[in-house]
């Protein structure tokens, strides 16, 4: 048997879950370190996190820096430069595109990372990698760092109070590990343990999601900080998260989001929500009706998005349509890992055939 090289990044080196988690960033740092910290963040996500956070947000000689951009090879350049020199530690403080943006301006300045999400629409907090963007909003790449973020504070009762659209997104990117993991596996007991320890993480979590997703939904709608919520919660920051730390390569797949993101009305649609559209256009690739009626049926009851028109596309508009088959079958795209042949005209077939099995 050959040997498979996987490099495993299981999580962040510490990781909080729990209501009043903030506060352990004093634990683990100290005045003098936090004094000397970079505070990235959105403007909206740290109105919503203040009252949480530490006296250690208004120490002296820390550097505030609100940000609202894309992770940008400019966004990042520009915030390097205005954190200046002899910082000691980076908190990001946000969603996903400004998690993505805090971990690279920490690399760039050889700095540990703190990361504190005020939503739960992606696992950005837990996974050392960052996804590029142009400054229109394009996606071009993702990138993996050779370290690990230091530190996750996850405050549930922030994600609670945040706009569902988000947790919503959480949960469809985070469904999308298991049926990304299973077709790139499909003889496992050939992989490495950890890669298998990774599919089986991802069913795990696929089964919580499945199970537990509308309970949490509509307690978040009540206000509610119930078990069910905590687990969807912790399901998508930390477990989307582990999934892709233990199985890398074999648990990425994401089909059809950067071809969306070619389109500007798909742009008002959260990264996740386009993830989980994404697997219903590989299921059909893939020839699994009984999957992808599954998760129709599924994300009806979850209120995710099952056609094209839901994302605001028009499938008839044959220019658009164009434009997301070709950018998705661009030869650098993941797709291409999929166990099937791939053309313009199957991946066609299958986003207009999830189009008639969701009308």
């Amino acid at each position: 048997m050959t040997s498979t090289a996987i490099r495993v990044v299981t999580g962040p080196a510490n990781y909080y879950s729990y209501p009043g988690a903030l506060q352990e960033l004093e634990t683990l740092y100290t005045p003098a370190q936090l004094g000397s910290a970079v505070w990235i963040y959105g403007e909206r996500a740290i109105a919503a996190a203040t009252s949480f956070l530490p006296a250690a947000f208004t120490l002296a000689g820390a550097k505030h820096i609100a940000f609202g951009g894309h992770c940008s090879e400019s966004a990042v350049a520009q915030l390097c430069a205005q954190a200046g020199d002899d910082r000691q530690v980076v908190i990001g403080v946000g969603g996903g595109a400004l998690l993505d943006t805090a971990k690279v301006v920490a690399r760039r300045l050889g700095l540990p990372l703190v990361a504190i999400p005020t939503i739960a629409a992606t696992c950005a907090a837990w996974t050392p990698l960052s996804v590029w963007y142009n400054d229109e909003g394009q996606a071009l790449r993702f990138e993996i760092f050779n370290d690990a973020n230091h530190l996750v504070l996850v405050e549930p009762t922030i994600i609670l109070r945040a706009p569902q659209e988000y947790l919503l997104a959480g949960i469809g990117d985070t469904l999308a590990k298991w049926y990304e993991a299973v077709v790139l596996s499909p003889q496992p007991e050939n992989l490495p343990l950890t890669v298998r320890l990774g599919i089986e993480a991802a069913l795990s979590i696929r089964n919580v999601l499945l199970n537990s997703s509308e309970q949490a939904l509509a307690d978040q709608r009540h206000g509610e900080l119930t078990q069910a919520f905590l687990d969807v919660v912790d399901a998508i920051v930390a477990g989307g998260g582990m999934v892709g730390g233990l199985g890398e390569r074999y648990t990425r797949v994401a089909a059809v989001h950067n071809g969306l993101t070619t389109l500007p009305q798909t742009e008002h649609f959260l990264h996740g929500t386009k993830v989980a559209y994404g697997i219903l256009v590989q299921s059909e690739l893939l020839g699994q009706r009984d999957v992808t009626e599954q998760l129709i049926a599924a994300f009806a009851r979850f209120n995710l998005p099952t056609s094209l028109k839901a994302l605001g596309v028009d499938i008839h508009n044959h220019a658009d349509v164009e434009k997301v088959i070709a950018r998705t079958l661009a030869p650098f795209e993941l797709i291409h890992a999929l166990s099937v042949p791939l053309s313009a005209e199957s991946l066609r077939g299958a986003i207009e055939r999830v189009e008639a099995l969701s009308a």
